[in-house]
Order: C-alpha cells, then structure tokens, then sequence
C-alpha cells in the first residue's frame, strides 16, 4: 500500500489519539491564541463594575454537573470579580445540583483567603430551593422563610448579620444567573424582575442565545455573556485568564486538526487519482 492510500485509511484510533493530544496540550499549557473582546462580555464586565459598593446580588446556579466545562469558568471568572468588591452575596440554586457546582468553586477561591471576605457577613450561601418557579416565588415574597437555614453552616438564615436587612425580592439589587435551560431566566423574569423590578445579568451555554437574546432588547435582561468564548474575552477583561481561555485554545486546535486531516485526506486522493489515470 502506498503512502497516498494509507492517508487516506487511518486508523480511527490515530485520529481519536491525536485528537485527545491536540484538545488535552492547550488545556495543560494554554497557548494564549488571539481572542478578540466582543460587546457582550464587555457589557457584562462593564455593568458589574458600575455597580455601587454596597449592592446585594443574588447568584443563582440555574445549572448543574453536565453543564460544567461550559458554564463553570464563567461562573469562577464572575465570583472573582465580585469578590474583588464590597457586594454582598447571596448564592442560591434553583437546580438541585447548583450547590455540587458551588462546593467545587469553593475548593479552587478561598474567598476569605484570598478577598478578606467573611462568611456570614460578606456572603452567604443558602443552598437549593425546590419546586422551581415556585420556588423563585417563594422566595421572592419570604427568603428566610424559603430557605430557613444556610448551606454551610447550617444555622438559621435570619441570625447571620448579613441577612438582617435583606428578607425579600426587594432588597435584593440584582441577580446573576448562570443557566442552561428551565427553570431559568423567563421565570426570574416572571416572578422577580416583573412584579419587583429587580434586575437580571445572566451567562449561558452558546445555545440559548437565540432564547434568551430577545430579552436584551426588551430591556429585562441587563447583560448577557453566553457560551465559553465570550467567557473567555471577560477573562482578558479581568486580566485573570483561566479555565476559558484554556478551553476555547482547545476546540481551536482541535478545529485546526480537523482542517489539516480533511486536507490531507483530500489531497491524497486527487494525488491517487492523478496517478491512476495517468499510469
């Protein structure tokens, strides 16, 4: 067998071999391949940075395990940023895995550590709540009552100094959501945005964008950043590049590898053809 007739018989598993090399290297060492910042994650970023010092937001992780090496590098990215903030926080989920999701940031950012930020006075984490929309409304009308106890320590909502202030929908300034699907952000629309008026920023997977779109023009959504690209331009803003950046150099060169086998595959067989007539 010729050389032109091996390339264009490899053995899948060289392929699946050099893809698993080609997608694993950059995730090892990312190569820092140009990315160019676009008007959502600028947005984002931009609209974070605006708020005043002193804002209650409201993270909810509308997403569990599965949608992690999408949504996860976002979700840290965000955190950091908050973090580097006097907000106080108050994380949720309205997905029963949301707080898996959490338990996993927490052992990557010691947010007192490396923040100065408190537990208890600082931020908060209040665990999942159930019934989905219901749930949102719920919490909405009564937090304390919603979610009695926190999710860390275990102790009644109301006794941590900072929920003294903070009971209902309308003491809370913003809410973050980070999401792949329902519940999501048609119900925080529905039963936060709408009866209260609290704003909403959100991140998503890439898919979503024609969905959740629409409700940037309406103005009930402030900002979007949707999928690992636009999530790896808000790691450039931030100047923390991490998990994104990482992950949007590997589909690049996994891209590119594709690009090089179809070319070779093809320019082996015209080359065989050629021969074949001409001999």
């Amino acid at each position: 067998m010729s050389i032109l007739e091996k390339l264009q018989n490899i053995d899948r598993r060289y392929i699946y071999l050099l893809t698993w090399i080609a997608v694993l290297f950059p995730l090892i060492n990312p190569l820092g391949l140009p990315v160019t910042i676009g008007k959502y994650s600028t947005s984002y970023y931009n609209y974070i940075d605006a708020l005043p010092e002193d804002s209650v937001i409201m993270v909810t992780f509308d997403y569990g395990i599965s949608a992690m090496p999408e949504l996860y590098p976002l979700t840290i990215a965000t955190f950091s940023q908050l973090w580097s903030h006097d907000f106080k926080i108050i994380v949720v989920a309205s997905w029963l895995q949301g707080p898996m999701v959490m338990d996993v940031l927490l052992k990557e950012i010691d947010p007192e550590a490396m923040y100065g930020k408190v537990y208890g006075e600082d931020w908060i984490e209040l665990g999942w709540f159930a019934q989905s929309e219901i749930g949102m409304a719920a919490l909405g009308k009564d937090i304390w009552a919603t979610l009695p106890v926190d999710y860390i320590e275990n102790k009644p909502t109301s006794s941590f100094p900072i929920m003294q202030n903070i009971k209902t929908a309308e003491d809370i300034d913003l809410i973050i959501s980070f999401e792949t699907g329902t519940p999501g952000l048609p119900e925080w629309i529905r039963q936060w945005q709408t009866p209260y008026g609290t704003r909403i920023i959100m991140g998503c997977i890439g898919v979503m964008v024609p969905e959740v779109a629409p409700y940037l023009q309406t103005e009930q959504l402030e900002a979007l950043i949707p999928g690992l690209t636009a999530s790896a331009e808000y790691e450039l803003l931030l100047e923390r590049p991490g998990l994104a950046i990482a992950g949007v150099d590997a589909i690049s060169i996994s891209h590119l590898l594709v690009i090089v086998l179809v070319i070779t595959g093809n320019v082996a067989y015209f080359l065989s053809e050629s021969r074949r007539k001409s001999g």
